[in-house]
């Protein structure tokens, strides 16, 4: 499935390549002070007697922290302020339960773009340890979330259109293109929409795993973007055979991962001789899952393919992890056809950008709060456990063109 390369003396992208982009005006001290006091003013009113807020800006939302003087019910905190919100003229309400305090979160009158060279740029990604980290956003404080895709093990993106899940996918590779080598990272895009990841078809000769059935130079360029059912289904399917062999590998080299496999074959280079070599992590980034699953035609080749492309990502999620192998999927229908119960718990790791309904925001989060965001990459991130609230990163068009031009353009 991989296509090796040479890359000694291999130079990682840099940060010049990336926009700085000219700040825009922050959130004054009179704004602040002004939804501190609506706050305090609303919660009194609704007898909730109020000791502290404390304010922790963000970019685009800031999170008020209410320090009430008796343990008021979260629940009667939503309800003053839902109902007052609109009022009020405040955005984005979302009302949460903090270790020490109610959390109330509101939109800023004005957004600050969050660029991509600012959090790459950042301590927390440039001295991250971890094997696939990924730097998406900003959350409150303007502290960068870094996660490790490699512990994810696989990625569930989705909201409604036009929000945010295409931005958050050129954020993740992003990452990862700054992060690891051609030798060391693989990618498999799935784009039935046929325009999303067609920047990406220049990675070719350096970070896209290639088909073994690809007979030719011309063959693999033309199959580099996956863009139907059928080649999906093709794709995934050798994904599954790919994962297979690993897991073979790894028992006869006696380890139960791939950095450990990785770390002894380094070590001991006479593996090579048994069949072993070194197994670079992939990552397939599938968009708009539900164009590949829900069947127009009805043709029975078309529904067989249908069939294909979600078993082989249910198997990749459940067994890909130990051997590398890591699934990103998004969906513009965040309904529970899609989403189905199979998808959810191979999932865990999910982001949600606004949907329309609450119903919509239960289907990928399990809980309320996505019809409460505010669009234009406002999203909840959900590890399993906690969800945060952040700001995602803003790559452009164009910095996407020079990072893969830049990477094109290496000969090693």
């Amino acid at each position: 499935m991989e296509k090796e390369i040479n890359t000694i003396g291999y130079q990682l992208p840099g940060l010049d390549l990336l926009d700085e982009y000219i700040p825009e005006s922050k959130l004054s001290d009179d704004e602040i002070d002004s939804k501190v006091e609506a706050i305090r003013n609303i919660l009194e009113s609704g007898k909730v007697h109020v000791k502290d807020i404390q304010p922790i800006l963000g970019p685009a939302v800031t999170l008020y922290k209410v320090f009430p003087e008796n343990s008021d019910k979260i629940s009667k905190v939503r309800l003053l302020l839902e109902d007052s919100a609109l009022g009020l003229r405040f955005k984005g309400v979302r009302v949460v339960t903090l270790e020490d305090s109610i959390g109330i979160e509101i939109a800023n009158d004005h957004r600050e773009t969050v660029p991509m060279r600012s959090v790459l740029n950042d301590d927390s990604f440039r001295n991250s340890k971890v094997e696939l980290p990924v730097a998406i956003g900003r959350t409150f404080g303007n502290a960068v979330k870094v996660f490790d895709l490699a512990k994810a093990p696989d990625l569930l993106i989705a909201g409604a259109t036009k929000q945010g899940k295409t931005e958050a996918i050129h954020a993740i590779v992003a990452s990862l293109l700054y992060s690891k080598r051609p030798s060391e990272l693989k990618f498999v895009f799935i784009d039935p929409k046929g325009c999303e990841f067609s920047v990406y078809k220049r990675l070719l000769k350096h970070y896209l795993a290639v088909l073994p059935a690809a007979g030719s130079e011309e063959e693999e360029a033309e199959s580099a973007i996956i863009k139907n059912a059928k080649d999906a289904a093709d794709v995934l399917d050798a994904l599954c055979v790919e994962m297979n062999d690993r897991y073979d590998l790894l028992a006869l080299a006696g380890v139960n991962n791939i950095k450990k496999y990785n770390e002894k074959y380094k070590e001991l280079k006479h593996l090579s001789n048994k069949g072993h070599k070194y197994l670079p992590y992939i990552v397939a980034v599938i968009d708009e899952y539900a164009e590949l699953t829900i069947t127009i035609s009805g043709a029975p080749e078309a529904r067989a393919a249908n069939r294909s492309v979600t078993n082989s990502i249910i198997r990749l999620a459940q067994k890909g992890r130990a051997v590398g192998i890591h699934v990103i999927l998004t969906t513009q229908r965040p309904s529970a056809s899609v989403i189905t119960r199979d998808i959810k718990m191979n999932f865990p790791m999910r982001i949600a950008f606004r949907t329309s309904s609450r119903v919509d925001s239960r289907t990928i989060l399990d809980s309320s709060g996505a019809e409460c965001l505010i669009g234009s990459g406002d999203m909840l991130f959900y590890d399993g456990v906690k969800m945060d609230r952040i700001q995602c990163a803003l790559v452009g068009t164009k910095e996407i063109d020079r990072i893969t031009k830049f990477i094109e353009s290496r000969n090693e």
